[in-house]
Parts: structure tokens; C-alpha cells; sequence
């Protein structure tokens, strides 16, 4: 079975210049892939997005597939030292291997669907969620039908949620398999751009938006940092 997001409930990013990209917000209960390479800011996008949600008095969560949970926690309260007391009360931060998530997120069990709505946590980020592909990977092809199944498993939880996926070695604009931009609500890609394709050049960083199933209002900004280190989008200047 599918599972659709919720009506079209928004809610807020907590990117500054992202918001008003996508009609307002996110759609509540809807997927939504982030396509990069490493090094592009996809970590700091998720938590600002997971910080938002905490500032709205949410509960949140972070499944990691790879980094160990003390790494990523020392991460989150170097940024947001004031959020300590909220940490395994309305924000978690849970390790689990590729292979478990797989299991938990099919139609039996479906434990990791469970863990997040018993825990009434209405935001959610996986990542390297490319782990997870490439156990679909067989001797015959790739198992999409199983990926599906786990997109339907997260929405099936009504929290809104962030993919991190890598891109293809080719195509920036794609992931690696092809298969998560077919599934998800909502996708953009973040890359470096060369000018000229000159590497000893400084580069620029597009955020581009390659589908929503809510309202675009503008496909294109630059990512750019904040003298704090915050993650924002821009316009480009003319």
C-alpha cells in the first residue's frame, strides 16, 4: 500500500531562502531527498531542519546508517549547546545498520515505523540513506520494489523526513541508482560548480530543486554560511 502525505499541512524548513522555494514549507508526512556529494552540506541542512522542529516544541529524530551516535550528538550540541536537556527526550539519535533498517522498514514488523510513531516524533532525517541502496543491489538488478516499500514505511509514519543520497558519478543532478527521485515527494541536489570547469578556481555551491509535490516557486539558489555557520539559500546577484 501507498501512503500519500498528509493533506497539505506545511511546516516551516528552518532554512532561511528555502521556504519560499517550495510554497511555504515542507508538506507534512511527505519524503524528502536531498542528492549530493560528501562535503556539500547536506548534515548541517538536516540539522537546522531538526533544530526547527525542536524550536516548535517537536520531538525529532536522526537515524544514522553509518556514524556512531556520540559522534553525532557531539556534532548537534556544538551548534545548539542550549538543546543538552532535550536530547533522548525530544530528540533522538539512533544508530542502526543498513540491513536492520531493511528488515524493520518492510511490510512485516515494520518496527523502525513503530519506534518513530510511538515515540510521537513528527520529524526525521536517515542518513547515509545510500547505505541502505546498495544493499539492494543483486546479481540480477535492483531490488526498487523493496526500496518503495521503505519510502512507504516512512510516510506510513506521518513525520516528515529527509533522505541523504549520493549522487551519481556522472550526473550531479541524479542519484546514484536512479531510483529514489521516482519515490520521493520532493527533490533537490547540491553540487559544486567550477567556473570555466577550472578546479584552482574558487567554486560555488547550487541548491537546485528537481520536484516537489507542492507549489515551486523558484528552482535555484546558492547555498552560502552565515557568519555563524548558519546554512542559507540566495539568490544569485545578477
Amino acid at each position: 500500500m501507498d501512503y500519500e502525505p498528509q493533506s497539505k499541512v506545511i511546516i516551516p524548513s528552518g532554512i532561511p531562502g528555502l521556504d519560499d522555494m517550495i510554497g511555504g514549507g515542507f508538506i507534512k508526512g511527505s519524503v524528502f531527498v536531498l542528492i549530493g556529494e560528501t562535503g556539500t552540506g547536506r548534515t548541517m541542512f538536516s540539522l537546522q531542519y531538526l533544530y526547527q522542529g525542536l524550536l516548535n516544541g517537536e520531538k525529532v529524530m536522526y537515524i544514522s546508517l553509518f556514524n556512531p551516535v556520540e559522534q553525532l550528538t557531539s556534532n548537534f550540541l556544538s551548534m545548539y549547546p542550549e538543546m543538552r536537556d532535550r536530547i533522548n527526550k525530544d530528540m533522538y539519535i539512533v544508530q542502526l545498520p543498513p540491513e536492520i533498517f531493511l528488515t524493520f522498514s518492510s511490510r512485516l514488523g515494520n518496527n523502525v515505523a513503530i519506534m518513530i510513531q510511538e515515540l510521537g516524533v513528527s520529524r526525521v532525517v536517515v542518513n547515509p540513506f545510500s547505505v541502505l541502496e546498495e544493499t539492494l543491489v543483486t546479481s540480477t538488478g535492483f531490488r526498487s520494489t523493496d526500496l518503495n516499500m521503505v519510502y512507504s514505511s516512512l510516510r506510513s509514519t506521518g513525520a516528515t523526513t529527509i533522505l541523504h543520497v549520493n549522487s551519481g558519478q556522472t550526473n550531479v543532478f541524479a542519484s546514484k541508482f536512479g531510483f529514489s527521485e521516482v519515490f520521493a515527494d520532493g527533490v533537490a541536489c547540491m553540487f559544486r560548480e567550477f567556473p570555466d570547469n577550472d578546479h584552482m578556481r574558487p567554486y560555488r555551491m547550487p541548491f537546485v530543486l528537481l520536484k516537489s509535490r507542492g507549489l515551486i516557486t523558484k528552482t535555484a539558489k546558492l547555498i552560502k554560511y552565515d557568519e555563524s555557520g548558519l546554512f542559507t539559500l540566495h539568490s544569485p546577484i545578477k
